[in-house]
C-alpha cells in the first residue's frame, strides 16, 4: 500500500504552511465558547511535466473562538499541497482529482496542524475543525456566484 496515494490517478507530493497568523487572548478554551470556521479553496495551478501533470493548490483557513468580549482567538493559515498525476490519467481527470480529492487531502492535513497548534497555544483545550464535504463546498460557491 502506498501511503501518499490519495486516489487512483493522483499522488500527494507534500504540503507546506505558506502563511500563518495568530491573535489570542484566551488561556483556557471553554466548551461553550463560540467557534467559527472559514475555508477558501483557491484556484489550483497546473502544468505538464515529463511523465504527466503537476499541480499546486492553496487553501485558506480561518478559525475564530470567542468566549467573551475580552477573550478571543483567531488563527489564519494558508496551506499549500503539491500533487502529481499517477498512471494513465488525462489532464481533465487530473484536474478533477486535484479539485476534489486534493482539496480534501489538504483539509485533512490542516485539521491535524490546527489541532496541534492550538493545543500548544492554549493552557487547556484545542480547536478541532469540522469535516468538510468538498463537493458541497463547490456547490455553495457556485450558488453564491
Amino acid at each position: 500500500m502506498e501511503l501518499n496515494l490519495i486516489a487512483a490517478g493522483i499522488e500527494l507530493v507534500g504540503t507546506t504552511i505558506k502563511s500563518i497568523s495568530v491573535e489570542n487572548s484566551i488561556v483556557d478554551v471553554e466548551r461553550e465558547a463560540k467557534r467559527n470556521f472559514g475555508l477558501n479553496i483557491n484556484e489550483p495551478y497546473f502544468e505538464s511535466v515529463e511523465d504527466g501533470f503537476f499541480s499546486q493548490m492553496t487553501l485558506d483557513f480561518k478559525v475564530e473562538v470567542e468566549q467573551s468580549e475580552e477573550q478571543k482567538f483567531q488563527l489564519k493559515m494558508s496551506l499549500e499541497g503539491a500533487f502529481l498525476s499517477r498512471g494513465e490519467v488525462d489532464e481533465k481527470a487530473f484536474k478533477q482529482l486535484v479539485g476534489v480529492n486534493g482539496a480534501a487531502a489538504i483539509i485533512g492535513m490542516a485539521r491535524g496542524k490546527i489541532e496541534a497548534i492550538t493545543a500548544n497555544i492554549f493552557n487547556n483545550g484545542k480547536v478541532v475543525i469540522p469535516f468538510v464535504n468538498v463537493i458541497d463546498y463547490y456547490k455553495s460557491m457556485a450558488e453564491e456566484n
